[in-house]
């Protein structure tokens, strides 16, 4: 019997590297899974790769900025599969670092579009997602933070930010729902080497990387998506 035999889990973010690595790896484990991305065509490529590998799995598309396409996630999740075991936060903001600087020249819709997606999407995930692992007795809840969000740097002050709402937001949560059942967890990942970015990153960088590293190597999506499965 697999780990995840039986149960229902949803995967944000899962046209990217990350997410449908993690959905391919609850898959394996049993799991029928459903993926969301905002980015549709992708998407539904991902979707159909996994199902030409025998996987259960649904898709549907959403926008993390919007209560109500997340809502509608949620609702399609538990219309489709009956319910949600399995939450895995994966969708993040990604491609701001260039305009992320220093506070005094930050632009503010800019903030204001950072944490919503990094902080108030999730959140609204777990609002919508939790009633349903209550009436199943229990489940999983696993935000994707950073390790920006544990020390300080010169930059990406608003991503980093976003990610120390996120840990904020697990630690609350595992209080209020572990006594329920609801294991709720965090992973504050490191750099994360994904498809085409190792020809693109300069060796020097990935070794500033590297030296802060216990193991000899950089991270890959599967060692997120592991990590979600326990």
């Amino acid at each position: 019997m697999a780990l995840l035999d039986g149960k229902v889990a949803l995967v944000t973010g899962a046209a990217g590297s990350i997410g449908s690595e993690t959905a391919l790896a609850l898959a394996e484990q049993g799991a029928r899974v459903v993926l969301t991305d905002l980015r549709a065509p992708e998407l539904s490529a991902v979707t159909e790769r996994l199902k030409s590998q025998g996987h259960d799995v649904a898709c549907k598309a959403g926008d993390i900025t919007s209560e109500d396409d997340i809502r509608a996630v949620v609702d399609f999740a538990v219309g489709t599969f009956g319910g949600v075991d399995v939450l895995d936060n994966n969708a993040g903001a990604t491609g701001f670092s260039s305009r992320d600087l220093d506070i005094p020249d930050m632009p503010v819709e800019l903030w204001d579009q950072v944490q919503s997606i990094n902080a108030r999407g999730p959140m609204l995930f777990c609002k919508y997602a939790i009633p349903s692992m209550l009436a199943r007795g229990g489940g999983s809840i696993v935000n994707i933070s950073s390790g920006q969000s544990l020390s300080g740097d010169v930059s990406n002050f608003a991503y980093a930010s976003s990610k120390a709402a996120v840990n904020a937001l697990t630690r609350h949560l595992a209080t209020a729902y572990s006594p329920k059942g609801v294991r709720v967890n965090a992973i504050a990942a490191g750099l994360i080497i994904q498809p085409g970015m190792e020809q693109r990153l300069p060796a020097h960088i990935q070794e500033i990387f590297l030296s802060h590293c216990l193991v000899p190597r950089l991270g890959t999506p599967r060692d997120i998506a592991n990590m979600v499965v326990f």
